[in-house]
């Protein structure tokens, strides 16, 4: 296995030699980075996360259909219609997506960027980006509140039914959805649901005591215990979340869905 300075320096050169191929391609109109990289928080273990800018009259598929025979990709994760995910030879993963200047629009997420090639319109949506604040909204409050309510009585089901790794696998969504709220309690903009990047780890913006939190329950050896305090901890979080931006958040229907799973 490669130390942390061989696996930076070849991150380095993948991405020099990915940015030169793409410099001179005709259908790519841009290239920017995403992610750690972008960001400066990245550590050996970091992806490459690059984003192109196509050219209207060149048809996604068949663009990133190319790009699985780039030299040194060991496996090809996942292939989709607007997106690449590759791992390299020399132990690096690419995230490569790809759009349509159409596409795209300032974003919290195009904050933290880095512009390789540009006509002027990548630089613009960033600059424009800058200035965007996060603010939750109640669709997303939403969402994510109906999720937690979804898994925390699937959890249930799988703890009485004996069936662990099913029950965990609900335990870690239920812990993903708090770091959701936490985050927005924060101000920030969570991840997907279920992507924990940057949520863990020297990267994350959690606590001391939220990161010990999610320590303590990484064994879920006893499921009524878990569920009792992540019903509590979430609830807490969700009163000061629906307060400061104002949201609709049913107290009542929280009490009762948690009621159906008492013991």
């Amino acid at each position: 296995m490669r130390n942390a300075k061989e696996l930076v320096l070849e991150r380095e050169e993948l991405l020099k030699a990915l940015l030169t191929n793409f410099s001179t391609h005709s259908d790519v109109l841009g290239t920017f980075l995403g992610g750690s990289l972008a960001a400066e928080n990245a550590d050996e273990f970091s992806d490459i996360d690059l984003r192109l800018v196509l050219a209207d009259v060149c048809p996604k598929s068949e663009f990133l259909k190319e790009l699985i025979n780039l030299p040194g990709v060991l496996f090809v994760e996942t292939l989709a219609e607007s997106y690449v995910v590759l791992h390299f030879d020399c132990f690096v993963k690419v995230d490569i997506f790809v759009y349509y200047k159409r596409e795209l629009a300032p974003s919290v997420w195009l904050k933290k960027i880095r512009i390789f090639k540009d006509d002027g319109f990548l630089a613009r949506i960033y600059e424009q980006s800058k200035l965007l604040i996060y603010h939750l909204h109640q669709e997303e409050f939403n969402f994510f509140l109906m999720k937690f309510y979804a898994y925390l009585h699937e959890f249930y089901r799988r703890n009485q039914r004996g069936e662990r790794n099913y029950r965990d696998e609900c335990g870690i969504f239920l812990k993903n959805c708090l770091v959701a709220f936490w985050y927005m309690e924060l101000g920030e903009q969570p991840n997907g649901l279920g992507d924990w990047s940057k949520y863990e780890g020297k990267r994350s913006k959690l606590t001391t005591y939220q990161q010990n939190w999610l320590r303590k329950y990484d064994i879920f050896t006893d499921g009524n215990v878990f569920l009792r305090e992540i019903s509590l901890t979430v609830w807490l979080v969700l009163q000061k979340i629906s307060q400061h931006y104002q949201l609709e958040f049913d107290e009542e229907k929280f009490k009762k869905v948690v009621e159906k799973i008492k013991c």
